[in-house]
């Protein structure tokens, strides 16, 4: 009988035995949920000294299988330069993921995004992306972007 390593790392995660979680995961780096655990222990300095390149090569991985918070978190490391260089054509490829499946926080990302005039995005559809953010969860954030970049007079 084969070790699930994913759910045998999710076990000593949940434990707070982040050092076993880290020789869990690191089995298999391969399996998309386990790329998202090792970003996140990277991230958080959790079994493992914190390092944000490793991070975001982790979270990059498992969005690109689909993993809905690694793509926030890729998105968002690229954005904000965490162990990477600012791009902001890469954090919106990531983020644009997010949004398809409706996250908030990507929505509101990629509106300040393209409301600083990056990734080829407009004020409009920075607007746009914040408005649906409001009109469905609000937020202090989404309502600091949607302020700060004046977005309430983009038609």
């Amino acid at each position: 009988m084969e070790i699930d390593v994913y759910n045998a790392g999710m076990n000593a995660y949940s434990g707070k035995r982040f050092e076993e979680a880290y020789e869990w995961f690191n089995k298999n780096p391969e399996d998309p949920r386990c790329a998202y655990a090792l970003g996140t222990l990277y991230y958080n300095a959790q079994g493992v000294e914190r390092n944000f390149t490793h991070s975001t090569a982790y979270y990059a991985k498992a969005a690109e299988a689909g993993i809905l918070p690694a793509q926030v978190s890729a998105g968002f490391a690229y954005a904000n330069a965490m162990g990477v260089p600012e791009d902001f054509d890469k954090a919106a490829y990531y983020l644009k993921m997010a949004v398809a499946q409706g996250e908030p926080a990507a929505k509101i990302t990629l509106a300040e995004i393209y409301a600083k005039g990056f990734a080829g995005g407009s004020r409009k559809e920075a607007a746009e992306l914040i408005r649906e953010v409001l009109s469905t969860t609000g937020g202090e954030e989404a309502y600091d972007v949607y302020s700060r970049y004046d977005l309430g007079n983009v038609k």
